[in-house]
């Protein structure tokens, strides 16, 4: 089986998968997004055990993102009061201590390394929770039902991702950083940017729903899908590999294929709230 066919095979299960779960509930959702989110989050623990050079597991790093995973959606959907997030303190200083008196040498490193995770797995993950499932954005999107604006982020961010790839291989010449993703070009930055915003308006058009809110999602989610992009090239770099995993054939690993929300997903929960 060639890549080609690895990747054609795997991406749409992969789809078929995620949208499945999206239509089907916010529990299947969440449970998906909570696996992709702990493997996600032992990716990113391997990729800065190859920057660092102590070697140490990353199951207080998993801990954290789990713990904050659950009670932030358990509060969120009012099963539990949200005064419960706070048992993330005590457990956060916990292990705080452990890594000091257990870990012989960057003790400091490695704990700031369990925080970041909060940062970049935790915080995209539980983000798109809210934006498929809090009513409060059907009222100012004008649409029937808050998980087909997730359905519509995911339909922006692979389209984003596809033409820019597309609109690279094609005409792009003008290279962004080529000494951390060598492929990556302003042409094709713009080619996906262009393409996001005909698909906001697309799915305005066929849903009925504010066009205007549809075409700043469509900014944020390509401009900001492609700066996490290449901050998760830019990690790869370091730690000399190619793929953050190989979970999925011909993909590569969670990283890989969820970089484009790190950033893009928490600043729509932003730009919804405040707009």
């Amino acid at each position: 089986m060639n890549n080609l066919t690895q990747r054609i095979i795997t991406g749409s299960l992969f789809v078929a998968a995620l949208v499945f779960c999206i239509l089907w509930s916010i529990y299947s959702t969440a449970i998906l997004f909570f696996i992709f989110m702990v493997l996600g989050t032992i990716e990113l623990n391997k990729l800065m055990m190859n920057q660092e050079t102590t070697k140490y597991n990353g199951y207080g790093m998993i801990l954290i993102v789990s713990v904050a995973y659950l009670l932030t959606f358990l509060s969120f959907h009012k099963t539990i009061e949200p005064t419960f997030i706070l048992i993330l303190i005590p457990l956060v200083i916990g292990l705080l201590l452990i890594e000091m008196f257990t870990t012989k040498n960057n003790s400091f490193q490695l704990t700031t390394n369990s925080l970041f995770a909060l940062l970049y797995v935790f915080v995209p993950f539980i983000s798109l929770n809210i934006i498929g499932f809090d009513d409060v954005f059907t009222d100012k999107m004008e649409i029937e039902n808050s998980r087909y604006i997730l359905l519509g982020f995911f339909i922006i961010l692979w389209t984003s991702d596809s033409m820019a790839y597309v609109t690279g291989k094609l005409i792009g010449k003008n290279k962004i950083a080529p000494a951390i993703s060598p492929g990556k070009t302003w042409e094709g930055v713009i080619g996906g940017l262009l393409f996001s915003l005909l698909a906001g308006y697309l799915i305005s058009y066929f849903t009925q729903s504010s066009l205007n809110l549809w075409l700043g999602m469509a900014a944020i989610i390509s401009i900001f899908g492609f700066l996490g992009d290449l901050s998760e090239s830019m990690m790869k770099r370091k730690a000399g590999m190619k793929d953050s995993g190989n979970l999925l054939p011909g993909h590569g690993g969670v990283l890989d294929r969820f970089d484009g929300i790190v950033f893009s997903a928490p600043l729509v929960i932003c730009y919804l709230f405040w707009i």
